[in-house]
């Protein structure tokens, strides 16, 4: 029986960077007749790429407002997004503004289930890239399966076991039938073998991927960083093991993607330039192509003003350790005062571009958003070996960044003073600002939160951490 599914901006020229430029935003549907043809594989999987940057996943919602909103790192007073600001969910309003990101995500899955499937009637024999095909496609369905765990299950660590025990559906099949709930740990194994088994079939990256990357690569096995490429694989697996607590893992698949001496910290003359409005060919492992999201947080941040930093967010990059703990250059690079209307008020540019720059795509970087970038890799290690009590290379990793970022060392500052897990913390909020990943950061350990809508301090709970399901699922399955 022919399958059917509807993908979003699939229509792509060959030009530029890769497929990823001249996007003809069109619905067409694809079915088995698609899959008999490499190019209609490569165009199921960029149509996934493409749906993957709405609004709904993360062209917006996922990859900074929500997370960032959450986190307490932007405040906003706007509709439904106060509840969210305030951590309050019982609100309708909550779950109203949850839902779409939900269904999105779940439908962006359905289409890898269906590119899952019909590449499992080929075989190399079919398709001269059938391995990175599938190897995109399973990391894809790990990462968004992942994130909705993140985002609306409970921590592995809750004491709640019942709603441990139904976390969210893992959905593996394209099919209408509806997938009951998994545990938080089935969600993690899973996520786990799909991640797994898609490291095995993108090894070819190994050879794909250069150290020195100056961008313009064409085709599908060109811009490698804009797919899910072995060394996301690999990242991701260390991401996911952090978030479970697995510390061993993830230092393993940490020094994994480190030791391929593939990623570089930007020069410091560049901090200000090299994620703004595109990845970074130095230090994005794998992002996501779009020409909107810049767009979007300088309408949300800087036009409408839905997002506004909070009084106090200097104090976050105010180092007051040791003697001369030198300037963090992430401070000027990241944040500025611009005018608006009149008045002064100061925005974060660090992924946004403050002048709304439109012009096409003339080389170098892509446009586009990291979805994890190098500096995170060197965290988990810090964290792991301060675990297992090798505090001295635990701090060799977190000075790896601290320098690069223009500070002096922990090393250099007070002789034989070790760093704490609150250091690793404090500068992977730094680094880590406007990427929406310091709320999970702050799941993971249960820490209280400061809410600055409510001027109080939330005590680390289930109730705080964990996003309401749309009302649908609720019901019977």
């Amino acid at each position: 029986m022919m399958k059917r599914i509807l993908l979003a901006c699939i229509s792509l020229f060959f030009l530029g960077c890769g497929n990823f430029l001249d996007i003809n935003p069109e619905s067409e549907v694809v079915n088995d007749d698609m899959f008999s043809t490499a190019e209609g594989v490569e165009d199921a999987l960029y149509g996934v790429y493409m749906s993957m940057v709405k609004e709904d996943m993360y062209g917006g919602d996922m990859s900074v407002l929500f997370p960032e909103i959450l986190a307490q790192n932007f405040l906003t007073d706007e509709g439904y997004w106060i509840y969210l600001s305030r951590l309050d969910y019982s609100d309708v309003y909550a779950r109203v503004s949850c839902k779409d990101m939900w269904i999105q995500s779940y439908l962006v899955i359905s289409y890898l289930n269906n590119i899952i499937e019909n590449l499992d009637q080929k075989s190399v024999k079919d398709f001269k890239y059938y391995d990175l095909y599938r190897g995109e496609a399973l990391g894809l369905r790990a990462a968004i399966h992942f994130d909705l765990l993140r985002l609306f299950a409970v921590h592995i660590n809750s004491t709640n076991e019942n709603a441990k025990a139904e976390a969210i559906p893992y959905v593996t099949k394209y099919t209408f039938k509806v997938t009951p709930f998994s545990s938080v740990e089935e969600v993690y194994e899973k996520v786990i073998t799909d991640l797994k088994e898609a490291e095995i079939c993108l090894v070819e990256d190994k050879i794909l991927m250069p150290k020195i990357r100056k961008g313009g690569g064409k085709g599908f096995t060109g811009a490698r960083e804009l797919h899910f490429n072995l060394y996301a694989a690999q990242a991701m697996l260390a991401r996911v093991y952090w978030m479970k607590g697995d510390l061993t893992n993830a230092k393993k698949y940490a020094d994994k993607v480190i030791q391929s001496e593939k990623f570089q910290f930007v020069d410091q003359e560049d901090l200000a330039t090299f994620m703004k409005r595109r990845i970074s060919l130095s230090e994005t492992i794998w992002g996501l192509y779009t020409t909107e999201i810049s767009s979007f947080l300088y309408d949300m941040h800087m036009v409408k003003t839905l997002m506004t930093l909070p009084s106090n967010w200097k104090l976050l990059y105010k180092n007051t350790e040791g003697p001369e703990p030198g300037e963090d250059k992430r401070l000027s690079a990241w944040f500025l005062s611009k005018e608006n209307t009149g008045n002064s008020k100061d925005i974060c540019v660090k992924i946004m571009d403050e002048s709304n720059d439109a012009s096409e795509y003339s080389g170098g970087a892509y446009f586009g958003f990291s979805m994890i970038r190098i500096p995170e890799m060197y965290y988990i290690m810090a964290e792991a070996l301060l675990e297992e009590g090798d505090k001295e290379h635990a701090r060799d990793y977190l000075d790896a960044v601290v320098s690069a970022r223009g500070m002096v060392k922990f090393a250099d500052r007070d002789t034989g003073k070790d760093i704490t897990l609150d250091d690793i913390m404090n500068e992977r909020r730094k680094e880590l600002f406007g990427e929406g990943q310091w709320w999970f950061c702050l799941k993971r350990l249960n820490r209280d939160v400061y809410v600055h809508a409510l001027d109080a301090t939330l005590k680390g709970s289930d109730r705080i951490y964990t996003l309401p399901l749309p009302t649908e699922e609720l019901d019977p399955r």
